[in-house]
């Protein structure tokens, strides 16, 4: 990966763990108000998402990002753009949400 596109990769997760933030804010005063289901269920995929934004900060940190967790090869910079907390390539996640189905 060329350092520029590190660095987009970089800003994107920056910025979309502030959106996150202010969301998770808004669904935890939705959920005590009384919000139902669907705020419980807003708040726990936010969460989730935020827990896969850290782990890609995390690999950005440690060198690790950009590189498929499951098979070890590099995770091309389109699937980085579209979503760039991806932890596995393209095949490999398909490989798993085939296994793991909720």
């Amino acid at each position: 990966m060329k350092p520029w596109q590190r660095d987009q990769l970089q800003r994107a997760l920056e910025q979309r763990r502030e959106v996150l933030m202010q969301e998770l804010g808004s669904d935890e005063l939705y959920v005590r108000e009384g919000g139902g289901d669907l705020a419980q269920a807003d708040l726990l995929r936010d969460q989730d998402e935020l827990r896969d934004i850290e782990a890609a900060r995390k690999r950005l940190d440690d060198g690790s990002y950009g590189i498929c967790t499951d098979c070890g090869v590099e995770i091309g910079f389109e699937r980085l753009h579209a979503e760039a907390e991806a932890a596995r390539c393209i095949e490999c996640q398909r490989r798993h949400e085939k296994t793991y189905r909720r």
